[in-house]
């Protein structure tokens, strides 16, 4: 057995001189070698097994390959009722193999698959007489060589055994890990890619600049292109502004147009013209309108003259009403304030026509308004401007409501010089006498409960009401 073992070894080292192959998809692996195989302590056949062996793959992308191999190993059983008996192991292995680079002459090969055993000899003692186990197992090796179609190869293979053709056999229980180690003679079969040896994509046959500088383009015959050292696209030789700033387009004389307003530089007198603005002959910016705007931006290219424009050149809202501030009779409307068409606060809302004045209260028993309701209707006064178009026929009511406290007729009284407190108080603010009524309604006409200090106060009120 060592003797063998000896032969097994001196091999591998002649091996280790034979030059190795690239894997390409498509080539086939053919592999010849041997190796030896040591078993588990759970095993009855503890002295190694070695024994020739053959492999065959085939790369189906560059890499990767699907492969099996087989052996063939003779050792001899230590049990006590067996020893001096042969044993053939023979184990069937297929897998699949990652195969990455280190350089062009060292690469790694990592794989996993199944392994199938099967045992023969001549002995008819189980279970070494005809008997099969297996299981799966990883394989870790090493290519040598320098690009040929011949390399050396070595492995090392674990397999896990887990249903154990030996189990229960004098006292090997469970399943067990076997390992081999091989060398193997491999041969790539397949065509194999023309060479490049200055690496400009032309083959080596085809090349008639073969030491083409890293880098370089080349034509069809591998021989540099003229360079464009400022990458325009037009060539040196050619080039009439030859330090054209990258990525600028150029015309066939490798000039730009650094403002891409379509006039070149040569002759564009506005050379830094912002994008997208339209401009005239020699290349400056044209404005239609006058507004400051170039057009091209020009969102409202038709803005009248002197009227105030923001950066899109439309007419400004500064208070983001709707209303254009040309127009605007109330430039500081509040955010979210509902405006008629002169910019100022509607005083109806949309489908509305009658609005409670919030806050505007009365002496106890009087028609005298306090300093806060005051400040209310002037505030409400401004909102009238939105009814005081040319032409147009609006009549509001100044409605005066009370609760039920007191007699009737006491309270339509208090409610009428309410109103016509409130009418007086918006006429002398500018809004039209004519366009105005006051009315009392006193109590007939709550909006709540009066059996409650809370709804009470909500149907002492004054109202304007739209009557056309």
């Amino acid at each position: 057995m060592n003797r063998k073992l000896s032969v097994l070894y001196a091999a591998g080292a002649l091996l280790m001189a034979v030059p190795a192959s690239a894997q390409n998809a498509g080539h086939l692996e053919l592999g010849l070698g041997g190796g030896a195989i040591w078993f588990d302590k759970e095993h009855e056949l503890h002295d190694p097994g070695v024994g020739p062996g053959a492999r065959l793959g085939i790369f189906f992308a560059k890499g990767f390959s699907i492969e099996a191999d087989a052996f063939w190993f003779t050792t001899e059983p230590e049990g006590d009722t067996l020893t001096g008996n042969e044993v053939d192991v023979i184990p069937i292995r297929g897998r699949l193999t990652w195969n990455p680079q280190l350089s062009e002459a060292v690469g790694f090969v990592l794989g996993g698959g199944y392994t199938y055993n099967m045992y023969s000899g001549d002995t008819d003692v189980a279970p070494f007489s005809d008997d099969t186990d297996g299981g799966p197992h990883g394989l870790l090796g090493l290519r040598f060589g320098t690009g040929g179609a011949v390399h050396v190869r070595f492995d090392a293979i674990a397999d896990f055994i887990s249903s154990s053709a030996v189990e229960g056999y004098a006292g090997a229980e469970g399943s067990r890990v076997d390992w081999t180690a091989d060398a193997m003679l491999t041969f790539m079969i397949g065509k194999r890619p023309p060479k490049d040896a200055d690496g400009d994509g032309v083959v080596n046959k085809a090349d008639l600049c073969p030491n083409t500088p890293v880098g370089d383009a080349v034509d069809a015959n591998g021989c540099s292109l003229p360079k464009d050292a400022d990458g325009d696209g037009v060539t040196d030789d050619r080039d009439q502004c030859a330090n054209t700033p990258a990525g600028a387009k150029v015309d066939a004389n490798g000039c730009s147009d650094q403002d891409n307003d379509t006039v070149m530089d040569p002759s564009d007198r506005c050379p830094n013209t912002p994008a997208g603005v339209k401009v005239d002959a020699n290349g400056c910016p044209t404005d239609q309108d006058k507004d400051g705007v170039f057009d091209g931006v020009d969102q409202c290219a038709d803005t009248p003259a002197g009227t105030p424009v923001d950066a899109r050149g439309c007419p400004t809202d500064s208070d983001g009403d709707g209303v254009m501030d040309n127009a605007d009779r109330c430039p500081n409307t509040p955010a979210g304030t509902t405006v008629d068409a002169s910019g100022c606060p509607a005083l109806f809302q949309p489908g509305q026509t009658t609005l409670v004045l919030q806050g505007v209260t009365f002496a106890t028993n009087k028609a005298d308004l306090t300093p806060e309701s005051k400040e209310i209707l002037d505030r409400m006064a401004e909102r009238f401007h939105g009814l005081m178009v040319p032409g147009a026929v609006v009549k509001v009511e100044v409605a005066g409501h009370t609760d039920n406290v007191g007699s009737r007729a006491y309270n339509t009284r208090l409610s009428q010089a309410r109103a016509e407190s409130v009418k007086a108080y918006l006429v002398s603010k500018g809004v039209p006498a004519d366009i105005l009524t006051a009315k009392g309604y006193g109590e007939d006409r709550p909006v709540d409960s009066n059996a409650t200090v809370e709804g009470r106060s909500n149907n002492r009120r004054v109202e304007l009401r739209r009557t056309q």
